[in-house]
């Protein structure tokens, strides 16, 4: 996207809470035209040649990983415990390990209500940050040209949709805190395709937006906004440990190490723990 539209890319980065949902609809609608197209190629071609059957996916999101390109700054791409209110409102990226998984829910999505007065009918979505509550509006939003400025709603009986929902807590790495320093933890809320991605102890890159759940209102209370961040991208990054090149003449030290104490696995095998414990008791503790 960035070497296609950078202009288009910038807005992105800027407003993701605006146009992410455009870019679904975007991607919805190619689904569709690309459906079309297959249904089209089989209605003319051989009824006896068997083919994969297209399966429509019924929620389509796109996904978005600044890793790697020139959104990947520092601005952008905060420690958990540096996160402050002016992260709100990009598209943040956030690196943790996983130290706890809910388990999968559904969540309600979307409501159809339509106008007791002018039948118009229109969408309303929950609130995440606020416990998933449904705000119905003041007046009628027709667009016709004299409004209808009713307040009497019905809700469109089958008009409901869910999402599968999932609640994680990731946490910052504890080796790269200054000593004494307490780690800080962040909950994300993954939805639909993204949940049941990670477990508890799997290092992660989320990427998504800073948000705030709102806590009850009570007249003459203030209010308390407890921070949270829903995700748009999550990776595993636990293979990408296993992928570092190690070079060869290490693998052979190894080889020739363990050939020697094939006799005596403990022995060599302690023989590398007094080896590990002499560094840390010097201080190279990575």
């Amino acid at each position: 996207l960035l070497d296609f539209d950078p202009g288009l890319a910038k807005i992105l980065y800027n407003d993701p809470k605006g146009f992410l949902p455009a870019f679904d609809i975007a991607a919805q609608g190619a689904q569709s035209e690309v459906l079309r197209i297959l249904r089209k190629g089989e209605a003319l071609g051989n009824p006896d040649e068997l083919r994969p059957a297209a399966v429509q996916k019924g929620f389509v999101h796109v996904r978005v990983n600044v890793c790697g390109s020139p959104l990947e700054f520092p601005e952008s791409s905060p420690s958990i415990g540096k996160v402050r209110v002016k992260h709100r409102g990009i598209l943040l990226t956030l690196k943790g390990t996983v130290i706890r998984s809910g388990g999968v829910k559904m969540i309600e999505g979307e409501r159809e209500y339509q106008c007791r007065k002018c039948n118009h009918r229109f969408p309303c979505y929950p609130e995440l940050e606020a416990g998933n509550r449904i705000t119905l509006p003041a007046s009628c939003p027709s667009m016709r040209s004299k409004g209808c400025q009713s307040a009497s709603f019905q809700l469109i009986g089958d008009s409901i949709t869910c999402h599968d929902y999932q609640e994680i807590k990731i946490q910052e790495s504890v080796q790269l805190l200054d000593v004494g320093s307490i780690p800080r933890s962040m909950p994300v809320i993954l939805m639909d395709d993204l949940v049941d991605l990670v477990k508890a102890g799997d290092d992660v890159i989320v990427t998504g937006i800073l948000s705030a759940k709102w806590s009850s209102d009570v007249k003459d209370v203030r209010c308390n906004l407890d921070p949270m961040f829903i995700a748009n991208y999550v990776r595993r990054t636990n293979e990408l440990k296993s992928g570092i090149d190690i070079p060869e003449e290490i693998i052979k030290d190894f080889e020739l190490f363990w050939a020697e104490n094939r006799a005596t696995p403990l022995e060599g095998r302690n023989k590398i723990l007094k080896g590990i414990c002499l560094l840390r008791f010097l201080g190279y503790s990575r």
